[in-house]
């Protein structure tokens, strides 16, 4: 249980870091929509920060952060129910599942940008990268935690047909 009440406190400091950058990203896009000389940051593209383009792929970095918090939320909830010895529950096999849903759709949402991007480019170029990157291990989170949660459905399958033989 020691592991556990690590994990679920460094899940814990993880989720108030994000929540605070929830809090501040959405005024930082308007800021960037209604006065953007007025915002104090400086961004390193090269891009002009009050760009159409430049604020459409920072609102869908926006929207893709959010499903990962949604999903950092539930894993908080799930932590939880472990800690309170909850293991083959319907709300853990729902909440492993609804984060790795939402690992997912973060994943999709952040990459739209990045494609329309290079698809916007003038010289196009094509590149072909085999080996891992981080856009394949998050997604690859995301499957594992649907998986885990057909693997605690599963196990609460045989838990009841066991308590049943009893």
């Amino acid at each position: 249980m020691r592991r556990l009440s690590t994990l679920k406190t460094i899940v814990d400091i993880l989720f108030v870091f994000a929540m605070i950058a929830v809090i501040f990203g959405l005024p930082l896009i308007l800021m960037l929509i209604i006065i953007p000389e007025q915002v104090p940051i400086t961004f390193s593209e090269g891009r002009s920060p009050s760009g159409i383009d430049f604020i459409g792929f920072l609102f869908f970095i926006y929207v893709g952060y959010l499903f990962f918090v949604y999903a950092l939320y539930l894993f908080r909830k799930t932590l939880e129910l472990f800690r309170k010895r909850i293991f083959f529950d319907n709300r853990v096999i729902k909440n492993l599942d609804q984060t790795g849903k939402a690992i997912l759709i973060g994943v999709v949402i952040m990459i739209i940008p990045a494609i329309l991007l290079r698809l916007t480019e003038s010289p196009i170029e094509l590149e072909v990268n085999i080996g891992l990157n981080d856009t394949l291990i998050t997604a690859g989170l995301g499957l594992f935690f649907i998986v885990l949660s057909d693997v605690f459905a599963m196990a609460k399958k045989h838990k009841e047909d066991s308590d049943l033989t009893v």
